[in-house]
């Protein structure tokens, strides 16, 4: 990536991370400042225009919604068409915010349900951006039999950020002890570089282990219910 695009993607990132550290109060006017960024950068208009070129965005859109979760699609220029496309519509009121992230991102509270939303659908757009700009192409996604297949990329770019900000969220949790606060810590940072290796069979020890470890963590319910959605699609587990 060249200067010019490195500063263009820094601002993208600003505003990703402004939607990141705020709150669901904040949305509306967050998600407005994140797309009146995007359409004034000419290099991330010929990037969306790219990513659209062939893209059924209606289809692609009830796919993601089906099933009761909430999917990104597999690949880069899949993600970046339909999250830009899908954040126009709520930001118009075609798509109503406040039912979709109830829906589809279920928490104790609208803010925890906000907060996974930018985890599982933001960050990852940010990251598929990224990679558009650096010219990378789309991956051979045909599945192997191997027991132990690589992960691919789209999967890490859905659960990278996520699992980033859960371990951020265990770290601002005050009513867990501190052993188990170290526990907890592990097992994360196990799933994110098992991820990062892209060994399926040691992301699915991993997330087995974590799951058992935090299985009365009320707090985590949320982040792990998000993390298996996204291995069950791309059968993981």
């Amino acid at each position: 990536m060249d200067e010019n695009l490195q500063q263009v993607y820094s601002g993208l990132a600003a505003h990703c991370n402004k939607m990141k550290e705020g709150k669901y109060l904040m949305s509306t006017g967050t998600m407005t400042s994140l797309l009146r960024y995007i359409t004034s950068q000419p290099a991330l208009m010929s990037c969306l225009e790219k990513c659209n070129y062939g893209f059924r965005y209606a289809t692609e859109l009830e796919t993601a919604m089906s099933g009761g979760i909430f999917k990104l699609p597999l690949g880069s220029k899949k993600i970046v068409a339909l999250v830009t496309g899908l954040l126009f519509e709520m930001v118009r009121g075609g798509v109503n915010f406040h039912n979709f992230i109830k829906k589809y991102y279920r928490a104790a509270t609208i803010d925890m349900s906000f907060d996974l939303f930018v985890g599982s659908v933001i960050m990852p757009y940010l990251m598929a951006f990224r990679n558009m700009l650096n010219g990378e192409t789309e991956e051979d996604s045909s599945a192997e039999d191997d027991d132990d297949k690589a992960v691919g990329a789209g999967v890490k770019e859905q659960l990278l950020p996520l699992i980033m900000q859960f371990t951020e969220s265990v770290a601002a949790d005050n009513s867990i002890t501190d052993e188990a606060r170290e526990d907890f810590y592990v097992m994360l940072e196990g799933l994110y570089y098992s991820l990062e290796l892209s060994r399926a069979k040691m992301v699915k020890a991993m997330f087995l282990g974590l799951s058992s470890v935090m299985q009365d963590y009320k707090n985590g319910a949320a982040y792990l219910r998000a993390i298996k959605s996204v291995l069950v699609e791309y059968a993981i587990v």
